[in-house]
């Protein structure tokens, strides 16, 4: 079988192996070591003997790259699968773009059953390659307008509470099934936790001949077991099966993960049709790819372009050391583009141009500390709270979140002051420390009323900093009706209810899913809430009034003391270029476990104050105020809304009269 075929010199890119319509294999792999270097072809079924190994020769390498061109394989066409060998350790090739032997997430494979799907372009045409994107088209929505909602895939739809059919649970497709949900939230784009292909037991690319696509070194050791590179045990111990939720680690970048659909041997098209169904209701789709600070720029790059061509992304969410942030920032098919991180070098990406429109964006931080002391009633927060309220930036994005994939959820940081992740098996030492939540009270569960309460109102005044804070919010999903993790904050391993959305509690907590919605409506119908500048904190139209101002006790007048845990916020409508009557908007904090008093600003003449939401009552006629001050209740939020005085109008016009 390995006579007849002749192999010629192809030039080195793109990187990648397929037969092509001349019914010739070409192959353009990186070999780094290993003194023979080739490819070996499967037919698709176990047996050894149909397998075809070529050994690639030395003068068809540039570089650490091999490339050639092989005619004349007999029943080429039969092939299927392939993987690459440098000397007698076999891989899968990292720029495969769908990998076999993975389809069933957290199995055990053997490593002969991992292996890449062979392109055969000689037994199709072109247009049978070519996805019928319709007239679906990227809903490009700006930073401003956006609501940005983080999910796993598998963990949004797992757990049997999302009344899902079994095979649909965990799937893109189980997405699809919650997207009346997600638009009746309000999202406007979805983040993906990785969706790239991987193995996802944990050390698995150390553990056998076939891994991911950067080789481990020669020996991984445990106290109890050492793997040689071959996978064979060199002294006694059990095989760690702890999986990788998040999957944050090394994978085949270019291949959808096949575990997340129903059909994997169609994975691209269920990738492509899910994007094609989120871009056709408004939302936009973007994906997190975590790279190790040894990963090749190149793979990096080339990763993301492709997934821009060929499943037309909306942004990248790029997680990981060393990245090349400059080059993916400033390549032109990523023009437009929104790329994320959590800094950029603006300065050395423009080179002091001005931004028609924002792409890039930061991944704020700062926010959730902030917003996290100033609700709990830290001291010496007020100032940091207010500095994250408004930061806002003119070449690029904020993203604003106050629970992220790692940390508490919305739920458990206002219900544990100590993590949760003895389950993790790592004595409860992982995960971080620094939660800076508050149990309000009792830790953890608890029926009793008060404490209950509490919490319910915590959960919607820090929710009320979120949405009505200049940038762009976002939030995990199920947060939105306080799922909770059980305390854990780290369950990077809990393929189980731990790490799954509890749809449960959307029923337990449909109040604080309407007040999310409330929020989502409060932000889109007034824009002082999504300025796409940041303010200028002065009167610069000549109205009597700034775009924004801070206020306390006394109007005009803050309190930014050690001790202060009471801020006003007032957004003046009058800047607003698109409407007359856009109203004054007055957002009252009150973090203090007592009672506070604060001021209402006086407004200009013919308006007067009407309070329109309150965290701590919902019968908003009964709450108690004065003309120019009034009573906030311990630890709530209210937002006062201008209106015109009809009595001041009535009297104007009988003087005209």
């Amino acid at each position: 079988m390995t006579s007849g075929y002749k192999i010629a010199d192809e030039k080195p890119y793109p990187l990648g192996c397929y037969i092509d319509y001349d019914k010739s294999l070409v192959v353009r792999a990186v070999f780094d070591s290993g003194t023979k270097r080739g490819i070996t072809l499967y037919d698709g079924k176990k047996a050894e003997e149909n397998k075809l190994v070529i050994e690639l020769p030395a003068d068809c390498k540039r570089g650490n790259i091999y490339s050639a061109r092989i005619s004349g394989i007999k029943d080429v066409d039969s092939y299927t699968q392939y993987n690459l060998f440098e000397d007698d350790e076999y891989f899968c090739d990292p720029y495969a773009k769908l990998v076999i032997g993975l389809e069933k997430f957290g199995e055990e494979v053997e490593d002969s059953d991992i292996r890449a799907k062979l392109d055969n372009k000689s037994l199709r045409s072109d247009s049978s390659t070519c996805f019928d994107w319709g007239k679906s088209k990227a809903p490009g929505t700006s930073y401003e307008d956006s609501f940005v909602y983080l999910m796993h895939v598998r963990g949004f739809t797992k757990s049997p509470s999302s009344g899902l059919p079994a095979g649909v649970r965990g799937t893109f497709t189980g997405i699809i099934e919650k997207l009346d949900y997600l638009k009746e939230l309000g999202v406007t784009c979805v983040e993906l936790m990785p969706i790239y292909e991987m193995n996802e037991l944990q050390n698995s690319e150390k553990r056998g001949r076939i891994h991911s696509a950067i080789k481990g070194p020669k020996e991984f050791e445990r106290s109890d077991v050492i793997f040689s590179r071959n996978g064979s045990i060199t002294n006694k111990g059990v095989l760690d099966h702890k999986v990788n939720f998040w999957g944050y680690k090394k994978g085949y970048y270019f291949a959808p993960r096949t575990s997340y659909c129903m059909d994997p041997a169609n994975a691209e098209d269920e990738v492509k049709s899910f994007i094609k169904t989120m871009h056709e209701n408004g939302i936009e789709v973007v994906l997190q790819f975590y790279f190790d600070e040894d990963e090749s720029e190149s793979i990096i790059i080339d990763a993301l372009r492709y997934w821009r061509c060929t499943y037309r992304v909306d942004g990248f969410h790029v997680k990981g050391a060393r990245l090349p942030l400059r080059n993916i920032a400033k390549d032109p098919l990523f023009a437009d583009v929104k790329i994320w991180h959590e800094w950029f070098d603006y300065g050395d990406i423009y080179g002091g141009k001005p931004v028609k429109k924002r792409f890039l964006a930061e991944y704020n931080n700062s926010f959730l500390c902030s917003t996290r002391k100033f609700l709990k009633s830290d001291d010496n927060t007020a100032a940091d709270f207010l500095k994250s309220m408004i930061a806002n930036g003119c070449d690029h994005g904020i993203i604003n979140y106050i629970c992220n994939y790692e940390g508490f959820r919305l739920a458990d940081l206002v219900s544990f002051e100590h993590k949760r992740n003895e389950e993790n098996g790592e004595n409860n030492k992982d995960g971080t420390d620094e939660n800076f939540s508050w149990n309000c009270g009792i830790e953890g569960r608890t029926r009793k009323k008060g404490i209950l309460d509490l919490r319910n109102r915590q959960m919607k005044n820090i929710l009320s900093m979120l949405f009505l804070a200049q940038g762009t919010p976002m939030i995990f999903s199920g947060d939105e009706f306080g799922n909770s993790q059980s305390g854990n904050n780290n369950p990077y391993c809990q393929d189980n209810e731990i790490g799954w959305v509890d749809w449960k509690a959307y029923d337990k907590n449909k109040d604080i899913f309407g007040y999310v919605r409330y929020l989502v409506n409060m932000r889109k119908s007034h824009v002082v809430f999504r300025e796409p500048a940041p303010f200028k904190l002065m009167d610069y139209i000549s109205c009597g009034y700034p775009d924004f101002s801070c206020h306390g006790r006394e109007a005009w007048r803050p309190d930014f003391t050690a001790q202060s845990h009471v801020l006003g916020l007032l957004y003046c409508g009058f800047y607003d270029k698109k409407s007359e009557n856009e109203p004054f908007l007055y957002v009252c904090y009150n973090m203090c476990w007592n009672e506070s008093e604060i001021a209402l600003p006086k407004l200009p003449d013919g308006k007067s104050w009407k309070l329109i939401s309150d965290t701590a009552s919902e019968s908003l006629e009964k709450v108690n105020e004065a003309s120019d001050k009034v009573i906030l209740t311990e630890r709530s939020v209210r937002i006062y809304q201008s209106f015109e005085d009809k009595k001041d109008n009535k009297r104007k016009s009988s003087k005209k009269k």
